[in-house]
């Protein structure tokens, strides 16, 4: 530690540096307790980027070793922290309100947390407000070939966390719309049955 350079600045570098990535931050750890404080600090831990979560969802686990780390990141309100692990609840564990709350606080900040949120919703039988949730992401992602790529993205992080299949969504019901479409087709999805074919593959994983 360099007793020239202050705390706050210091601290704002890590913070630059954690944006790059959470590994990025693993030899300020293991440098001692001064830079440990300040890693572990609400200020770091905020803007961290967990990308590699995304993207590995495994890492958030029960047993991972990178859960605690992930769950230091959620206490400072890291917001991919906040989809990462009500994704995981919501598929693992079954619904909860606590666990929607933190896809829809992430839903703000990120596409695969707002179609997550949406699809959710549906599944939990709340039908119009997944669709509006669902509408507001379309809108934000217009081209009807990148949406379905985030969410083949968001289903492809769902089976990497390992769902049980205990149907935790199966008895919400609810009303939902027969397409225009009626499901004939023979491969994908289209724009008329996007949600409807989305909210089988969650109920069927989950």
């Amino acid at each position: 530690m360099n007793p020239l350079i202050p705390i706050p600045l210091l601290s704002d570098i890590i913070r630059r540096i954690g944006r790059q990535g959470f590994r990025e931050l693993a030899p300020f750890i293991a440098a001692g307790t001064v830079w440990l404080d300040i890693v572990y600090s609400n200020e770091v831990l905020v803007d961290v980027c967990l990308d590699k979560f995304i993207f590995v969802c495994s890492l958030a686990n029960v047993g991972s070793p990178f859960r605690p780390f992930l769950l230091r990141c959620l206490a400072a309100q890291n917001y991919t922290a906040k989809y990462v692990e009500g994704l995981r609840r919501l598929a693992q564990e079954g619904p909860s309100i606590s666990s929607l709350d933190m896809v829809r606080e992430a839903a703000l900040h990120s596409n695969y947390a707002r179609f997550a949120f949406g699809i959710f919703l549906k599944c939990c039988g709340s039908h119009t407000e997944g669709n509006m949730v669902l509408q507001t992401f379309h809108q934000r992602v217009p081209i009807f070939e990148e949406a379905e790529y985030i969410v083949d993205q968001v289903i492809t992080q769902i089976r990497d966390m390992g769902t049980p299949g205990c149907g935790y969504y199966m008895g919400f019901r609810g009303a939902i719309d027969i397409p225009e479409c009626r499901l004939q087709h023979y491969t994908g999805v289209c724009p008329l049955c996007f949600s409807v074919m989305y909210v089988f593959e969650v109920r069927m994983l989950c």
